[in-house]
């Protein structure tokens, strides 16, 4: 157990080894250097609570610019890195940020669950936010914002993507990769994407197209679903490929620039403050189906009788 009254700083490398657990208790921060993060070929069991969160973060505490804290910027440690061997890892109610990968999944058996991430944010990372290949990954409640490369990409594998909020709004290069990415292949090996089941949630972000859903030329399997989502993507016209979409909300495409501000309190490219819940102009308030919703929200606050698409639940202030 990584435990301490005090926050812990990190230079190099933890890993866990293969049959090994690690496990991060509630309401621990830790402080990982440029070149640290965690690599798993055991398990790792993230523990934080609703009113404890579990803090993963860069050590450096002082400012790039007067306006803008280190904190803030992308690419301050390596992240989490779940080796082949790793199944059954937990994260609930975790903050992760400023990484270069978030969180990465290698090729596993996909009979055996690699990774549920729940009640979490994944934001601001220098290359992916979760990116899984050939895994079974659950991401339920979960924040996944602002990343150079996708906020989340599969490449083959099982998913599930539930009541989140992907959002690509990356302040530091205009060459951003989507929201959401999904596909039967990586690189030159084919990968079959047996499910990507995605549901109550909002893959959104600048540009006019921010998911990316490809194929290769095999007859390899790639089978996805859509429900109850607001979607920034052109509206899918052909009858076959409709049958995927139900219940989905459109996002219209001149709405390019200030698609953040419709959805979201704060989205300020300029000083890197963004706040992902929801503003009272958006379209999930009141959207998303009863029968995926969890209890409670990202902030473990109860959800309504008609809850909302995303990990947040609307209140007035």
């Amino acid at each position: 157990t990584l435990e301490s009254e005090y926050p812990l700083l990190v230079n190099g490398m933890i890993k866990v080894e293969e049959g090994a657990t690690l496990t991060i208790p509630a309401g621990q921060t830790i402080y990982f250097s440029s070149n640290a993060g965690i690599e798993v070929s055991g398990t790792l069991r993230v523990e934080g609570t609703a009113e404890k969160n579990v803090t993963l973060r860069g050590s450096r505490l002082d400012n790039m610019f007067d306006y803008l804290p280190y904190d803030l910027i992308s690419g301050q440690w390596k992240g989490i890195h779940f080796m082949a061997s790793s199944y059954d890892n937990i994260i609930e109610y975790a903050d992760i940020h400023s990484t270069m990968d978030g969180i990465v999944c290698d090729e596993s058996d996909l009979s055996k669950l690699k990774l549920d991430i729940e009640n979490s944010i994944v934001h601001n990372c220098q290359g992916y936010g979760i990116k899984a290949i050939s895994s079974s990954v659950k991401i339920d409640n979960c924040q996944i914002t602002n990343t150079l490369n996708d906020c989340v990409a599969f490449f083959g594998g099982n998913a599930y993507v539930g009541n989140s909020t992907l959002a690509q709004f990356y302040p530091f290069d205009s060459r951003r990769g989507a929201a959401l990415r999904f596909t039967n292949f990586y690189e030159e090996n084919t990968l079959p994407l047996y499910n990507l089941n995605c549901v109550n949630s909002i893959v959104t972000g600048y540009a006019e197209d921010v998911i990316m859903g490809e194929t290769d030329e095999s007859e390899s399997v790639f089978t996805y679903s859509f429900a109850n989502c607001i979607l920034r993507t052109p509206k899918v016209e052909d009858e076959k490929s409709a049958a995927f979409f139900k219940d989905i909300i459109w996002e219209e495409p001149e709405d390019t620039v200030y698609s953040g501000e419709k959805n979201f309190k704060l989205v300020n490219i300029d000083t890197q403050h963004y706040d992902f819940h929801l503003s009272d102009k958006s379209k999930a308030i009141g959207a998303a189906s009863t029968e995926y919703t969890p209890a409670n929200d990202r902030d473990g606050k109860p959800r309504d009788e008609k809850p909302d698409m995303g990990c947040y639940e609307f209140r007035e202030e």
